[in-house]
């Protein structure tokens, strides 16, 4: 069953979405960016040939991997849905285009569906399941780019 969303939910499970692409482009707020996840959170890249890493520290590691390697990113999220709010858990879906330019010159772009799993916390609403799988097909260049 779907509680009725209010908008606040709404746009605080939004916002969450946003914040997320917000702190991956901004390359360094490691620590912004984990505090969006609750601790036990999983993390799973696997359909778009990156890893499933799972809590805190894991997702900590992969990020600073990112940040490190990367010069630039730019998401944009497009096609935002809650499609179920039950007490304090949600789902919700999006679209998103992200790209990317890496220190040795090489540039990416990706189409993919965001669904993410949320649970509402004494903190507000934290990403406790992120699964992104591909909308078009994936370029090869991206595995090479997140190599370790």
């Amino acid at each position: 069953m779907t509680d009725r969303i209010s908008t606040e939910d709404r746009f605080a499970l939004q916002d969450l979405v946003t914040s997320y692409c917000f702190a991956v482009d901004k390359l360094g707020d490691v620590d912004g960016l984990v505090s969006l996840f609750t601790e036990d959170a999983i993390c799973d890249l696997s359909p778009i040939g990156l890893p499933s890493i799972s809590g805190h520290r894991e997702i900590r590691a992969f990020y600073e991997g990112v940040f490190e390697m990367m010069t630039h990113h730019a998401h944009y999220m497009t096609n935002f849905i809650v499609q179920r709010l039950e007490g304090d858990e949600a789902a919700i879906r999006c679209y998103v285009m992200g790209m990317g330019n890496a220190g040795d010159g090489s540039s990416v772009l990706v189409y993919v569906d965001y669904e993410i799993d949320c649970r509402r916390t004494a903190q507000g609403w934290k990403i406790r399941k992120f699964y992104e799988k591909p909308l078009m097909p994936l370029p090869a260049i991206l595995g090479q780019l997140h190599e370790a």
